[in-house]
């Protein structure tokens, strides 16, 4: 980057007009759930952003595979002011987070089940989740009667996701719901039969791959002749600046993802039709939805 750009990152980094953002950054870096208004986020937001750009950090790069994923791997025991075991007690909890949270997961979770509904991925069909973490969508939809196999790359959420197949054997239905450790990268190497599923989908986590047009091409290999890859709720371009704050907090991929690369990765892949849920227009925002059939 240009060294006057670094340079003028750097004063207004340091600048009495972010002082205020930069008390918030050290204190959040002590403390993971510092309460903070959007104002706060947004003055810590701004002066981590300016005083990484000033020196060569931001944007963010990613060439260390191997650190990149045991970051992710290790991503429980990481984030500063919060204990290993009072974060899996958290996530054993997830989507129970409160009204706001739960609102705004099981909306996402109904919107789902309405993309699988109009592509014909009916209850009964065989799915596969990339990135499921601790496997609450997993469990969700297997209640709903598909039969899901959760993959994750992070040995602490497979010790949450078995206990919930654990239960879910305990309710009688035993053949519903699974789960297995494996980088979305290489997800297809997962499985005796890769080419099992009728549907092959993605929440909140295809940004976090390290490699994320690999993770299409494994879930392409994954799939049935005429099965669906469903991409929804990834963060679209800005979130690469919107939620930085909490990539460098938790030493984790936080990038926004175009349209644009997506659709093209999908039809390099071989996918023969892309179907946009969403956005219909706003392509710096909003988070994107996107299926494509095989």
């Amino acid at each position: 980057m240009h060294s006057f750009v670094k340079t003028c990152a750097g004063v207004m980094a340091s600048s009495f007009l972010l002082s205020k953002g930069r008390k918030l950054f050290e204190l959040n870096s002590q403390k993971w759930t510092l309460p903070m208004s959007k104002w706060d986020k947004l003055l810590a937001g701004c002066y981590i952003i300016l005083k990484d750009c000033s020196e060569g950090r931001f944007p963010p790069t990613f060439d260390d595979q191997a650190k990149a994923q045991s970051a992710e791997v290790d991503y429980n025991e990481s984030l500063p002011g919060v204990s290993f075991a009072e974060h899996q007690q958290s996530h054993a909890r997830k989507p129970f987070w409160g009204p706001d949270v739960f609102q705004k997961y099981a909306k996402n979770f109904a919107r789902l089940l309405r993309v699988f509904n109009q592509l014909g991925l009916k209850p009964g069909s065989r799915l596969l989740e990339l990135g499921c973490g601790v496997g609450w969508m997993a469990e969700f939809l297997a209640v709903s009667g598909y039969s899901v196999v959760g993959t994750t790359i992070a040995p602490n959420d497979i010790q949450i996701a078995e206990k919930r197949a654990e239960a879910f054997r305990v309710r009688g239905l035993p053949e519903l719901l699974d789960f297995q450790i494996s980088p979305m990268e290489m997800v297809d190497t997962a499985f005796e039969a890769p080419g099992d599923f009728e549907g092959a989908y993605v929440f909140e986590a295809l940004h976090h791959a390290f490699d994320w047009r690999a993770g299409i091409r494994a879930s392409y290999d994954c799939l049935k002749p005429g099965g669906w890859l469903v991409l929804a709720n990834e963060p679209n371009l800005l979130h690469t600046f919107i939620s930085y704050r909490v990539a460098r907090l938790s030493n984790t991929h936080e990038i926004g993802m175009s349209r644009k690369r997506i659709l093209a990765e999908m039809r390099r892949c071989g996918f023969t039709e892309t179907v946009v849920v969403g956005p219909r227009f706003n392509d710096l925002v909003t988070p994107h939805w996107i299926a494509a059939h095989k």
